[in-house]
């Protein structure tokens, strides 16, 4: 069942709906609530983790998952920060995009905050932790001109510990 994980104070917005059929979406997690997709609908969700589902309703009473979620990436836009989430509820006649349901998500964004999923950079969840360094280069211990240490058994217990490979620095 295609679902979507957030995180934080979000607002979300029905920005689209092209589907003969009821829509809505369900959340879990921190926040547990339904709300239906009708266009213009906005609601708000706030918590450490939560998950929205797709549910669609053929006329019949009966709530089936969307066959298909597109999540797009986080991005800074101006002042805030946004994501656009766009469904399919049932694939037939040759329709295949993702416009029976669209929202729009958006949170403010803190001065100084990372531009989340831009660039491709390795960021936090959280837009309060900013990007995390480089990976560290370090020395090669494993390289051919390593000098091998003297081997000694790990039965002997003034030799617990001891690295096997060591290079002066």
């Amino acid at each position: 069942m295609p679902a979507v994980s957030m995180s934080g104070a979000w607002r979300i917005e029905v920005v689209g709906k092209e589907s003969l059929f009821a829509q809505r979406i369900v959340f879990s997690g921190d926040v547990q609530k339904m709300f239906v997709g009708e266009l213009g609908a906005s609601t708000s969700a706030s918590g450490r983790r939560w998950t929205l589902r797709f549910e669609h309703n053929r006329g019949d009473g009966v709530w089936r998952p969307n066959v298909s979620v597109e999540a797009g990436e986080i991005v800074r836009h101006g002042n805030e920060f946004q994501r656009l989430i766009a469904t399919k509820d049932v694939f037939g006649n040759g329709d295949r995009e993702h416009n029976d349901l669209k929202l729009l998500l958006t949170r403010p964004a803190s001065a100084g905050a990372p531009a989340e999923g831009v660039g491709g950079s390795p960021y936090a969840v959280d837009v309060n932790l900013y990007e995390l360094p480089p990976s560290l280069v370090l020395p090669s211990v494993d390289g051919p001109d390593v000098p091998q240490e003297k081997q000694r058994s790990y039965g002997d217990p003034r030799s617990a510990g001891t690295p096997l490979r060591r290079r002066s620095w």
